[in-house]
């Protein structure tokens, strides 16, 4: 139980032993045999399909095959809802490719964004929260096949974004990573960038079964199907995945006055108490302009609650479905339209409960639903211009949180319908042959206010609130000057903003940010290097505070939106290919926030960042290490006000900074990606002590143990 609160384009281009039962629900088992099922069917019904595919494009990866200096004119349809190469794309973008998280053997795509440059994550077991340039959590919109995926901040629900992560690494063709306010774009909650999975290249991807194991209890299997025709193709991506989780000791990770404090009946670690198993499916199918996407993934985990568990932990099941019809037209070469209708539900069930005392009593069960049409119209009226219009709908209804225990309150709140209407629209001029400029703005008008009723069943209330919005018109831009002195390199100039709502149900602002961003990228045949100048200001950010009670002397905790940050960094990224067989990375984010109401230095805002790779393959053999840096973090703290202004409680103590290295063997005889393969992978080789610092939930006074070292051999075909 959380604690509260807390594709295809516009223009139609293509220590103490605890003993448990088998936590694994039978969905799981079922999937498990049903990709296994497919795996023994999948060499004799697909290899004709993969014969009979059609299309030109190369077996291997683009990107990898492509020269470092051609990268500029690489062409992706995320940043602006049509193919935009990425030279003339008004943010920094980051692209992973399928070729890269093979020869790194990344497991999840949690492991995948810990490793892209600029990004962090953190963990309180129930949750992972994705930092980016100053900030974490809730500000990265999830697109999967450029499809927005369910939202993540909604009044009275606090359903984990964790759901966004689990799509299997196996099914990823590439990733798209957009830096920057997007909401021009995508609309409220894109408010740090956009992160979009391509999980449907059959053409340049054909079907492909696969299967690991390791220690921590991992397992995993996946199986992909599907064909390419003419104007047409089909897919389906399974897969499932297990692990036994977490296993610190909680004399690690509390204080002494903390572990005073608990039941000698409870457990003394996390061993088996946070294990997860997560299953997907994605069907995916296209007749030329006509494209339609389902996708279903439950996530089955236990957490830790507030205190340690006396027996199994307390677990939570997690569902998710979302289901996508387009249309994309074009009329002539300058001008074609997109329709996209979008149905998405998300359902959490805390369906055992264990925390506070023996045998307690517990459940948390919350449900949501959304509606989307968006039409998309790509118009260029002379090759000099090209302009994006838009409109989309989106009703959010059967938002329901019921909380039922006898000993903490047995309730349910439930917020009214509510509907969003949003017109936007982007320009890109290309004013002389090296200089573009683009410019956009959306107008999001927001329901004029929230209605909540909370049905109380043990004292027979029913209670109704109104929350009334103070701008229920939020207008957002972003503008961008981009100059190409040559072929080879391309300097932005990036100005843009963009809003997020909060979860919880009292705030009546919105989270609003604004940044600044000088970005360049100079291309060799051989390396690459981007560099980025930015600053971010975010105002209205939910926060805790103590305030004096003055008739009772008590403090009490009250929480307010009135947070405002400013976030100055550095980033660099140098890409590097010294021989053809030899790739390096390296990338350094150095940021600074500060809180411009308090002058008090922010929680979960490391000050430094660094990824580092290289790879190597000779004959069948690919050598590969990555590492990552992340820089000593802070806790989240109560701002005290009465007598005593400006007094900090952090909720827990600074977590000191660690390395992560990993390392991955692959062999895959044939090198244009068809036919067996292996890998041995190897995850926190040093046993790194890495730790999260203490939340609202895991308060872990010296910080949340992460994962330690993990083996996983994985075992596949590509067809």
């Amino acid at each position: 139980m959380r604690a509260q609160p807390q594709s295809v384009d516009a223009a139609g281009s293509p220590a103490v032993h605890k003993t448990h039962s088998d936590p694994m629900p039978a969905v799981f088992h079922h999937l498990y045999a049903g990709v296994c099922a497919i795996m023994c069917i999948v060499g004799t019904s697909v290899a004709g399909a993969g014969a009979g595919a059609q299309g030109t494009a190369p077996r291997g990866d683009d990107l990898l095959d492509l020269p470092f200096d051609e990268l500029l004119q690489v062409e992706i349809k995320s940043a602006g809802k049509r193919a935009e190469e990425i030279r003339d794309i008004p943010a920094s973008v980051t692209i992973v490719t399928r070729d890269e998280i093979a020869r790194y053997g990344w497991q999840t795509l949690e492991q995948v964004l810990a490793h892209t440059p600029g990004f962090f994550v953190l963990s309180n077991t129930e949750e992972r929260f994705i930092g980016t340039r100053g900030a974490v959590g809730g500000g990265v919109q999830f697109l999967v096949n450029g499809i927005a995926q369910h939202p993540s901040r909604q009044k009275t629900l606090t359903v984990p974004e964790i759901a966004r992560l689990d799509i299997p690494v196996e099914s990823i063709d590439r990733i798209e990573i957009i830096r920057g306010p997007m909401s021009v774009i995508y609309g409220n909650n894109a408010f740090q960038g956009v992160v979009n999975i391509v999980a449907d290249a059959i053409a340049e991807r054909g079907p492909r079964v696969s299967a690991s194991g390791g220690n921590r209890g991992t397992a995993g299997a996946f199986a992909r199907l599907g064909q390419q025709h003419r104007d047409s193709f089909w897919l389906l991506n399974a897969g499932a995945r297990r692990d036994d989780g977490l296993a610190g000791a909680y004399a690690d990770m509390m204080s002494p006055e903390q572990l005073a404090a608990l039941d000698p009946a409870m457990n003394q670690d996390m061993d088996g108490d946070t294990d997860q198993q997560t299953a997907s499916v994605q069907l995916a199918a296209g007749w030329r302009g006509l494209r339609a996407d389902l996708r279903w993934n439950q996530r089955d985990y236990g957490i830790y609650a507030l205190t340690p568990a006396f027996d199994d932990g307390t677990r939570i099941r997690l569902d998710t479905l979302h289901a996508s019809l387009g249309y994309a037209h074009r009329f002539d070469d300058r001008l074609g339209l997109r329709v996209t209708a979008t149905h998405s539900q998300e359902h959490y069930d805390t369906y055992q409960a264990d925390f506070l005392f023996p045998d307690i009593d517990a459940d948390q069960d919350q449900s949501a639903r959304r509606w989307e049409l968006e039409l998309d119209l790509h118009w260029r009226p002379e090759p000099r211009l090209d302009t994006l219009f838009g409109y989309r709908f989106l009703q959010v209804d059967q938002v329901r949180n019921r909380i039922e225990s006898a000993l903490l309150l047995d309730a349910t709140d439930h917020l009214d319908d509510y509907r969003i209407h949003d017109l936007f629209a982007e320009a890109g001029w290309q004013i002389h042959p090296q200089l573009r400029l683009v410019a956009g703005a959306r107008l999001s008008l927001l329901p004029g206010r929230y209605r909540f009723e909370r049905d109380n069943r043990r004292t027979g209330q029913r209670t109704a609130t109104t929350l009334r919005l103070k701008d229920d018109k939020q207008l957002n831009g972003r503008a961008a000057l981009l100059w190409s002195p040559n072929d080879y390199s391309v300097v932005k100039l990036i100005w843009g903003t963009a809003s997020q709502d909060t979860g919880d149900a009292s705030f009546a602002a919105l989270e609003q940010i604004q940044t600044l961003e000088l970005n360049t990228r100079l291309t060799r045949a051989r390396w690459m290097l981007s560099a980025s100048l930015f600053q971010n200001r975010i105002d209205n950010i939910a926060r805790s505070i103590q305030v004096l009670d003055t008739a009772t002397g008590d403090y009490l905790p009250v929480d307010d939106n009135s947070g405002r940050w400013r976030t100055r960094g550095l980033e660099v990224i140098l890409d590097a290919r010294p021989l053809p067989d030899l790739s390096l990375s390296a990338s350094l984010t150095w940021q600074h926030t500060e809180d411009r109401a308090s002058g008090i230095e922010p929680g979960y805002s490391p000050a430094l960042l660094a990824k580092l790779r290289a790879d190597y393959r000779r004959g069948s053999l690919t050598y590969a290490a990555y590492a990552r840096y992340l820089d000593a973090l802070n806790a989240d703290w109560d701002f005290v006000t009465g007598p005593v202004q400006g007094v900090v409680s952090r909720i827990g103590e600074r977590v000191p900074a660690y390395w992560d290295i990993g390392l991955n063997l692959r062999w895959q005889p044939r090198a244009e990606g068809a036919g067996p393969y292996a890998a041995l992978n190897v995850s926190n080789l040093l046993d790194t002590d890495n730790r999260d610092p203490a939340n609202e939930l895991t308060d872990l006074d010296r910080g949340l143990i992460g994962p330690g070292r993990t083996l996983t051999v994985t075992l596949g075909y590509a067809f």
